[in-house]
Order: structure tokens, then sequence, then C-alpha cells
């Protein structure tokens, strides 16, 4: 095995195997398993999934419209029960991993619409209508992100 430490990616940055890691004693639901047998070691660590997006999220809260720079931000809160938010996205960024969640319990119906492309290489609109549903999307390139988890079933139309 190489004596080189291994870096692991966050946001526009790489982190050393240690940076806020904890072992998997810590049952808390904010960790999640990322990296398994780091360097020599036989022992499964969690990197917080926050640190993949420190320093560039964006919450929502107010109703009505609002802009999303998926250039500047990698995931989104909408924060607001009503009125529905009416979020939008000038076009998905090749590479960019973007993640968008409804945190409110309302379900007035926020919308995430891409004035250019598509989420899903059809469909330019997401509607997220109940409490954390969640879209987990990949720039594949500026016309199309490729939907990597579409959690509690946000609708495309």
């Amino acid at each position: 095995m190489s004596d080189r430490q291994k870096l692991y990616p966050i946001g526009g940055k790489l982190i050393a195997p240690d940076d806020e890691v904890t072992t998997f004693e810590d049952e808390s639901a904010e960790y999640i398993p990322v990296v398994k047998t780091i360097a020599s070691q036989e022992v499964e660590k969690f990197i917080k999934a926050g640190n993949f997006l420190k320093g560039v999220i964006q919450e929502i809260t107010s109703g009505g419209a609002a802009t999303i720079d998926p250039n500047k931000v990698s995931y989104v809160e909408l924060n607001k029960t009503t009125p529905k938010i009416e979020a939008v996205i000038a076009a998905p960024v090749e590479g960019k991993l973007l993640v968008i969640t409804q945190k409110d319990a309302g379900t007035a119906g926020h919308t995430v619409t891409l004035s250019s492309g598509t989420w899903d290489g059809s469909h330019a609109i997401a509607t997220f209508n109940a409490q954390l549903e969640t879209l987990i999307v990949f720039g594949l390139s500026a016309s199309r992100y490729l939907v990597v988890l579409n959690e509690g079933s946000v609708a495309f139309s």
C-alpha cells in the first residue's frame, strides 16, 4: 500500500479521510457511510453528509418566485408551507451534483423548473408536495440532469 494520503471530494475541494469523521458507534442520522476501510484501518468510518455540501446550501423560505444558481449551490431546501415556491434553474451544470429537498410539511406543490434542459431527458419541471421529498441529480451536460435518486415520488412534467 502507498504511503500517500488518500483524499476524498467535498464540493470543490478534497478532504482527508479523518476530517470530521466518526466510527460506526455514532448512530446519528447526520452521518452516511462514504468511506469504507480508510488507509490500512479495518474500521468503517462515516463522513458527515453536510460536509459534502458545506458552504453551498440555499434555503428558500419565501413563497413565489426564487432562483437557484447550480454553479454556486449544491443543496437546496424548499421550506415554506404556503404559498408554493416556484424556483427556476437556468440550466444543468455538467459534472455537478445537486440535492433538492422539501423541508416543510406542506402540500402546496413547490416547483423547480429548468428554463433550459431537462431533469430526465423529457421533463423540465419537478414538483415537490410532501415533506422530505428529495431529488439528487447529476449534471450530465448543459442540457440534462441524471436523476440519481427520487425519494418520495417527486413528480415530473
